[in-house]
C-alpha cells in the first residue's frame, strides 16, 4: 500500500475518533413539552413561567428546547396523563383527583380531616409520603418531581352551611374522589357527581345548591357569585403532583437532569409562594364580590369532624393497595410531627431558664 495512501486512512481515522469524542462530550439536544390545566394568573400557572425563565438562565447552550401547554391546550386531564405516560409529553402538573384514577392510594390524601393544619401536611408529604407515592407512580412509568399544594377544601352553598345538621338533603356537588363524596354522604347531602365544567350550569339551574373546592378556584371559576357563601370547614387539604414521564427521566443525562430540574423551584419556596396567593384571595377577591365568608366556632368544627371521621376505614377499604400503608404512614408523620412542634414550644423557655 503506498505511504499516501496508508497516512490519508489514519488521518481519516484520527478524525472519525475525534469526532466520535467530540459528539460523545456534547449530550444531544432535548425536548421537554410541559402540560398543566392551570389558569392564567394564578400561583400554579405562574410556576411554570418562573420554570421557564430559569431554564432560560441555566441553559447557555440552547440544548433543551421547552414548549409549554399550560393552560389545558392539549385537552383534558385524562388526555394529558395518558400522553406523558406514552412519552409524548415529559413534564406534567396534574390534579390530585385526577392522577387518582391511575393511583387510587391518592384517594388517601383527600379522607376528610385527614390533616390538622397546612404545616402538618407539608411535614408529612416531605418526610413520609413523597418516598412511598414515588414507588406507586414509578410503577406506572412515571416519575415524581414534587408536589404543589392547592390548600384546603371548603364548602360553598348559595346559604350558609354552618353545621352538618344544615347540610341534611341539600344537593351538593361532589368530584369522582373518594374522600368528596364519602364526606358528602356523612353530613347528609344530596350527592350529585358532576364534572367541573358542569357547576356554574348547576348552580345557576338549581340543580345543586353547594359544593366542596379550594378558595383559587371558587374565586377563579365564577362560582362565588353562584354561591355566595364560603363556610372553611377545612375538611381535606388538596395537592397535585408534578411528574415526569419515566423512561425519559432515567434516560437524561445528568448534565441534561441538572439543567432541567435545577429550575424548578423547591417545593418550599413554591409552597411559600400558593399560601400567599390564597390568603390573597381572602384580604383582596373575596371581599370585592360580596362574599360572605364563614369561620366555623371550635364546637361547629367538632360537628364535621365527628361525622366525617368514620368515613376513613370504608375509604381505605374501598381504595385497596397500599392505602392502608399510606394511612399509616401518615399516622406516623403526624405523631411526628406533634412531637417536634411541642420541642420547639418547650425550648425557648429551657433556654431562658439556663
Amino acid at each position: 500500500m503506498p505511504l499516501s495512501q496508508r497516512t490519508l486512512i489514519i488521518l481519516c481515522l484520527i478524525v472519525t475518533v475525534n469526532a466520535a469524542g467530540c459528539s460523545g462530550d456534547q449530550d444531544p439536544r432535548v425536548q421537554v413539552r410541559v402540560t398543566s390545566l392551570g389558569v392564567p394568573g394564578t400561583p400554579w400557572h405562574d410556576f411554570w413561567l418562573r420554570f421557564a425563565a430559569a431554564l432560560e438562565q441555566h441553559d447557555k447552550a440552547a440544548e433543551i428546547d421547552l414548549d409549554l401547554f399550560i393552560a389545558g391546550e392539549l385537552g383534558s386531564e385524562e388526555s394529558a396523563l395518558a400522553n406523558l405516560r406514552r412519552g409524548r409529553i415529559q413534564i406534567g402538573g396534574f390534579a390530585l383527583q385526577g392522577v387518582a384514577t391511575l393511583v387510587p392510594e391518592l384517594n388517601v390524601l383527600l379522607a376528610p380531616y385527614l390533616f390538622d393544619s397546612r404545616e402538618q401536611a407539608a411535614y408529612v408529604m416531605d418526610h413520609y409520603l413523597s418516598d412511598a407515592y414515588a414507588r406507586l407512580f414509578a410503577e406506572k412509568g412515571l416519575t415524581l418531581v414534587q408536589w404543589s399544594e392547592v390548600g384546603w377544601f371548603y364548602i360553598y352553598a348559595k346559604k350558609p352551611l354552618l353545621t352538618p345538621a344544615a347540610s341534611t338533603g341539600i344537593a351538593m356537588r361532589a368530584s369522582n374522589a373518594l374522600g368528596s363524596r364519602y364526606f358528602a354522604e356523612a353530613i347528609g347531602a344530596d350527592l350529585i357527581p358532576l364534572s367541573f365544567a358542569e357547576v356554574i350550569p348547576a348552580l345557576q339551574t338549581n340543580l345543586i345548591e353547594s359544593g366542596q373546592t379550594g378558595v383559587g378556584m371558587y374565586t377563579l371559576a365564577g362560582i362565588a357569585r353562584a354561591a355566595p357563601h364560603l363556610i372553611l370547614t377545612r375538611h381535606a387539604f388538596d395537592m397535585g403532583p408534578i411528574l415526569a414521564n419515566k423512561r425519559w427521566y432515567d434516560g437524561l443525562s445528568d448534565r441534561q437532569r441538572r439543567l432541567i430540574f435545577d429550575s424548578i423551584e423547591s417545593a418550599a419556596v413554591n409552597r411559600t409562594l400558593i399560601r400567599a396567593a390564597l390568603d390573597d384571595y381572602f384580604r383582596n377577591a373575596l371581599p370585592a364580590m360580596n362574599v360572605t365568608v364563614h369561620e366555623l366556632t371550635e364546637a361547629q368544627q367538632a360537628q364535621w369532624r365527628a361525622v366525617s371521621l368514620p368515613t376513613h376505614q370504608k375509604l381505605l377499604h374501598d381504595t385497596g393497595g397500599q392505602a392502608a400503608h399510606i394511612y399509616a404512614l401518615v399516622q406516623r408523620g403526624k405523631a411526628e410531627f406533634s412531637t417536634a412542634t411541642a420541642a420547639r414550644r418547650v425550648a425557648p423557655m429551657e433556654g431562658r431558664n439556663e
